[in-house]
């Protein structure tokens, strides 16, 4: 071996000296330090993450899920549990519902909020005493499987720090103290009340079949068709003022729980004042019924008003707010359709316009979920239509409400009297795919009312309405036809 060959292996047993070094130096500084350092952030974790076997794993990283929480503040404790993918419920003291918002922000805090600080050394019994963990103000304990291990986690909040807002607490019984942000409390200290669901009138108003009420002055029952249309059944078939079922149901949907006094046993039911309740009122839905009965103990117990509600999920009894009342117990008078012609916009795909002495005028789209560009002029000629024009005319229609009635059951003469005959009344019939939807006819103008005239809708009666904007409806072909471009000032 000559001389450079001996220096080039001399060289190349200090890299490789010099390598090894490096990956001695890296394997027991950087990765150590690497390892306490993810140890450490683990371990400011609220609920830790990391798993057993090597603590310094990535814990943000870890899939967690939660299985059961036992929630204790001013004196109650709650349960909590839940199966994998299903929904949370109470279970104790009482099996409810819960409110989603309150727990998701409770499992959020656990999964991801962090110890501020952590004092040092262990507590001493007089210390404990004075951050307020001797006794706290709240604990949790939480069970959840964190990848594929199940973990047991017990807090404890004590005091607040006047200084910074902050409170103290400790980890499944530890003397050591750790300080965590004043949320941190606001999100885990729930009563049973805070976590039980609240909107226990919430429902999916478009699954709602049939709504029936009644009560000591009022008794009607409302239907929706399938053209989505509600119509009173009881105490007269006619159609009802979807606009005011609409706010009705959204009233009853916002009352909320104020209160969960007792459980709904009989004899509290009885005192309560629900053996003859001021209003009973049913949902109907595919999946069954929803029955809210509303009671107040006696005349003279102020605003006291219970809610009861029975489903598929068995009975809860809550104190409600007095509007509760308000928003149950409408007059069926105020449900009846004052429009002319009600009808679904959406589901209009044809449009006949007969003016005596003109040919009639068709305009038509092939489907309810066609665009509005796809609406066409049919007869007496053919040619795209105006868009906006037929989707003004729409809006025109539905929004005609009827005013006074001038005569309830009119012959073929008292029709002929007031211009509203075939021979006289302008006529606009509208239709879906499976029927017709609507039809509307408008006669003369009243005698010194300008603006106003005689027409007959869906109730068949004469009646009084606002027709100043009628004139702007396209009564002719060249009203609604999309005229090219060369033609567009033609007379």
């Amino acid at each position: 071996m000559n001389q450079m060959q001996k220096t080039l292996a001399t060289l190349v047993g200090l890299l490789v000296l010099a390598g090894g070094v490096g990956l001695y130096a890296w394997k027991s500084v950087y990765e150590t330090d690497e390892k306490a350092a993810r140890k450490k952030a683990d371990e400011e974790r609220l609920f830790l993450t990391g798993t057993s076997g090597d603590r310094a794993k990535d814990a943000g990283a870890a899939t967690v899920e939660f299985r059961r929480l036992v929630v204790t503040t001013k004196g109650e404790t709650t349960v909590l549990e839940r199966e994998p993918g299903a929904a949370w419920r109470i279970t104790s003291p009482v099996k409810a519902k819960v409110d989603a918002l309150v727990i998701d922000g409770l499992v959020s805090q656990l999964q991801s909020a962090r110890f501020k600080t952590t004092l040092e050394g262990e507590a001493t019994d007089a210390e404990l005493g004075t951050y307020g963990l001797d006794a706290p103000a709240f604990s949790v304990e939480a069970e959840a499987e964190v990848e594929g291990e199940l973990r047991k986690t017990k807090l404890e909040g004590g005091i607040e720090n006047p200084f910074d807002g902050t409170i103290y607490m400790r980890r499944d019984g530890s003397r050591q103290v750790h300080m965590a942000e004043g949320g941190v409390r606001w999100s885990l200290a729930k009563t049973t009340f805070d976590l039980r669901e609240k909107d226990i009138l919430a429902f999916d108003e478009t699954k709602l079949r049939r709504f029936a009420l009644k009560s000591r002055i009022n008794d009607w029952e409302l239907e929706r068709g399938d053209d989505k249309l509600w119509r009173l059944t009881r105490p007269e078939a006619t159609l009802a003022d979807t606009v005011t079922v609409t706010a009705v149901l959204g009233g009853i949907r916002g009352e909320r729980a104020t209160g969960f006094p007792f459980e709904p046993t009989e004899e509290r039911l009885a005192a309560l004042g629900f053996g003859h309740p001021l209003a009973t009122a049913v949902f109907t839905f595919d999946t069954g019924d929803v029955k809210v009965k509303l009671a107040t103990p006696s005349p003279d117990a102020g605003d006291a008003l219970y809610a009861l509600k029975e489903d598929a999920d068995g009975r809860v009894l809550a104190q409600v707010n007095p509007s509760a009342r308000v928003a149950f117990d409408r007059n069926a008078i105020e449900l009846r359709d004052r429009s002319l012609i009600p009808f679904s916009k959406q589901l209009v795909t044809k449009i006949v316009i007969q003016v005596p002495g003109s040919p009639e005028l068709t305009v038509e789209r092939d489907s309810p979920d066609a665009s509005l560009e796809a609406w066409r002029v049919t007869s007496p000629r053919s040619g795209p239509a105006k868009a906006y024009k037929v989707a003004t005319m729409l809006w025109t229609l539905s929004a005609i409400k009827a005013g006074s009635v001038v005569v309830e059951k009119p012959d073929g003469k008292v029709l002929e009297t007031y211009s509203l005959d075939s021979k006289q009344g302008r006529v606009i019939r509208l239709f879906g795919q499976a029927s017709e939807l609507a039809t509307l006819t408008l006669g003369k103008e009243l005698v010194g009312k300008p603006g106003s005239s005689y027409a007959v809708g869906a109730r068949k009666a004469i009646v009084e309405i606002d027709s100043s904007r009628f004139n702007e409806l396209p009564w002719t072909p060249e009203d609604v036809l999309e005229l090219p471009a060369q033609d567009a000032g033609t007379p």
